[in-house]
């Protein structure tokens, strides 16, 4: 059987939700409603796409040691797609909070705190133990050398499978919120100073390509909620079947998730989600909802938990003879170990620094205050 067959990737997919199911009867995970109910249903599945996505391209990397896109549309557009609605998802719930603040000012300064407790503490992590992981096998004695052709891949890549630099545009959309928000009011001038000067010390210039532009569809799906014909279609069973059929096609015909057309067409789909097209139900039922609260984790876990399998617990020699049945076996055991890690990682590291929000925003302020005085 073709190691890419489709297959493979439903029933990873399908498991994860049994076993999330099956989870939940013993540790409570709470889906909190968000902005767009569909979008919290939505992000479980992208997250766990990626996982697939890179489990595929490791099966050809331990054969060959070439880390290359999957030769699948399917396997290739669960990373590429994922990525760009990801950033879709940003656009859209950002630009939002820019749209309310017409009535609403923004509190930056949250804005910003609440953006440093979500995303840093898990990341400086896995970044910690990928640097004592890469420290082992150079330095220890104990763990060998990679060998070739697995040389040829950087360790840290290796072991985050590369994800990281999708934050790396996520903060470049968040320097220029400021910015963004002079479309509809007015800014204070600290802000936009701060806007300005993280956009270029962030070589800011360089990011204008098609994964920016991936942001701008976000910024149009969140317009469109203005649109009451465009709300009202969305959610009919007629948005959610356009939606459905747009990445269907895009899958299906395009070998890219990265051009202009297959963007624009992601967009549309998006739009129609991120406004209430929730598939018949199942982006705005519970269980999706609390999957894509772990969302984060999945993300920057996944890779961590593919490099030690393969190269600590099973060893790549070993993996790398594995028929294609025997590997997405083996990846369907590690999948309930990501989905608890995932677990772990959202209720003892995530979830207690997003609610340290408002009171490092009120040190920080009373910090600001008390210079003031003086």
């Amino acid at each position: 059987m073709n190691y890419l067959h489709p297959g493979f990737a439903l029933a990873l997919l399908l498991e994860a939700f049994l076993f999330l199911w099956l989870l939940r009867r013993w540790v409570r995970i709470e889906s909190v409603l968000g902005h767009s109910p569909t979008i919290d249903g939505l992000r479980g599945f992208l997250a766990f796409g990626v996982f697939i996505h890179h489990a595929s391209i490791w099966y050809f990397f331990l054969k060959t040691g070439a880390w290359v896109v999957p030769p699948s549309r399917l396997y290739t557009h669960l990373g590429q797609t994922t990525v760009v609605v990801f950033f879709m998802i940003t656009g859209f719930l950002f630009f939002s909070k820019v749209l309310e603040s017409k009535s609403k000012p923004i509190d930056w300064l949250r804005l910003y705190v609440s953006r440093c407790l979500r995303i840093l503490p898990l990341y400086l992590t896995v970044m910690l133990v990928c640097v004592f992981v890469i420290a082992l096998i150079r330095y220890s004695g104990w763990a060998q050398p990679m060998q070739s052709p697995w040389n040829e891949k950087s360790l840290m890549a290796l072991f985050t499978a590369g994800v990281t630099w999708t934050l790396g545009y996520e903060w470049k959309f968040y320097y220029a919120l400021p910015l963004l928000a002079l479309t509809v009011g007015r800014v204070p001038w600290q802000w936009l100073t701060f806007s300005m000067v993280m956009l270029l010390a962030s070589g800011a210039s360089k990011a204008f390509d098609i994964n920016a532009a991936a942001f701008v569809g976000g910024i149009a799906a969140a317009l469109l909620t203005k649109v009451d014909l465009w709300m009202r279609f969305s959610r009919t069973g007629w948005g959610s079947a356009l939606a459905l059929a747009i990445v269907m096609f895009v899958v299906a015909s395009f070998d890219t998730a990265y051009a202009p057309l297959p963007l624009f067409l992601l967009a549309v789909s998006f739009a129609l989600i991120a406004n209430g097209a929730s598939l018949w139900g199942v982006l705005s039922a519970d269980l999706p909802r609390a999957f894509g609260e772990m969302t984060y984790s999945i993300y920057l876990l996944h890779g961590p938990l593919l490099f030690v399998a393969f190269r600590f617990v099973l060893g790549f020699e070993w993996v790398a003879q594995l028929s294609p049945v025997q590997y997405w076996s083996v990846v369907g055991l590690l999948t309930p170990v990501l989905l608890n890690l995932s677990v772990c990682s959202y209720k003892c590291l995530e979830q207690p620094w997003m609610r340290k929000t408002a009171a490092y925003t009120a040190r920080l302020k009373n910090l600001k205050s008390g210079k003031d005085a003086t």
